[in-house]
């Protein structure tokens, strides 16, 4: 298949989704559009030049900003996909006009496709996953207690935003980061704030952090969210280098990890300080379970393991020339 892949990079992590889909077999015409804001960036002539069987945005932002093209996509019955998650700043149905533009939607959060499906739109729950030559085994001395690798939005107040508030009940125990220098001026003096910009350092931080957290909440989002949570990242880089992660319970995230693989806290601070304190005690218990998730993660959550499965999906409802 001839795809057009519409991106913009974020940390090497993006343009590996096109380089995967060569690797599976796919001619792939790589169009890198920095600004996914820009109206009118994307030119019919960019597409007509690249004919293709497929085009795959990263985001849906670029169809809300390239009416233009967009209107000649649809014109010539081009199929649409993306693979990603949905913005926190407003609910997504405002935007059913946008998804009702794409032939199939990837999302990365369950709720999301429940909603398309309830619309009659194509779509897949499809969670995010990890690049095996950024993440891998990495061991260390343990440095922190537990730890944070992650943002919050620069304009969160952090007695509403959960990451903190959640972060800040840690303030009794010591040792305790959050790396990402987002949390500057918004945690408690006691809890130490570490820059974290590359995937070298995130490996570093799982390595010597006795316990990884996973605060699965949107920051800056709208209330729309405040139940809807979606796996990031760092739910499957923290175990793919061998470390422990802790993480909210949820039968999404359950369904990838069972409860001998990762740690989890029920959604209020008691449950959340009850599981920290635990799992601080019982080394033999974090390494057992870092080990388990260790060996499911390489095993069944690639972004490999995830493309082969769309495409699979793809074949099944003859989109694209094969």
């Amino acid at each position: 298949m001839r795809i057009l892949y519409i991106y913009k990079d974020y940390l090497q992590r993006r343009k590996q989704y096109g380089k995967i889909m060569q690797k599976l077999g796919h001619e792939v015409i790589f169009l890198q559009k920095k600004h996914k804001k820009d109206v009118n960036s994307i030119s019919i002539e960019e597409i007509r030049r690249c004919n293709p069987d497929l085009i795959w945005f990263l985001s849906p932002w670029y169809v809300k900003y390239n009416p233009i093209a967009m209107d000649y996509i649809n014109s010539k019955k081009i199929p649409t996909t993306f693979y990603h998650g949905v913005s926190s700043r407003f609910p997504y149905p405002e935007w059913l006009h946008i998804w009702k533009q794409f032939t199939i939607i990837f999302s990365t959060m369950h709720k999301f496709c429940e909603y398309l499906s309830e619309n009659n739109i194509n779509s897949y729950y499809i969670p995010f996953g990890f690049h095996p030559k950024q993440y891998f085994r990495h061991k260390d001395k343990k440095r922190y207690r537990v730890s944070f690798a992650g943002t919050i939005d620069k304009k969160v107040n952090p007695k509403k935003d959960k990451r903190c508030i959640y972060l800040n009940s840690l303030k009794d125990i010591k040792k305790v980061v959050a790396h990402g220098i987002s949390f500057k001026n918004k945690l408690d003096k006691k809890i130490g704030i570490v820059l974290c910009k590359s995937h070298t350092d995130q490996r570093i931080a799982y390595a010597q952090s006795k316990i990884n957290l996973d605060l699965p909440w949107a920051s800056g989002g709208c209330s729309f969210y405040d139940k809807k949570y979606q796996s990031r990242n760092r739910f499957f880089e923290i175990p793919a280098t061998g470390n422990f992660m802790l993480s909210l319970r949820h039968p999404d995230f359950l369904k990838i990890f069972g409860e001998d693989a990762i740690g989890y806290y029920d959604d209020n601070i008691d449950s959340f300080r009850q599981e920290v304190k635990k799992y601080l005690k019982d080394k033999n218990l974090r390494v057992k379970k870092a080990e388990i998730a260790y060996k499911i993660v390489h095993q069944k959550h690639t972004f490999t393991h995830r493309f082969k499965e769309m495409f699979k999906v793809l074949k099944k409802y003859e989109i694209g020339k094969w």
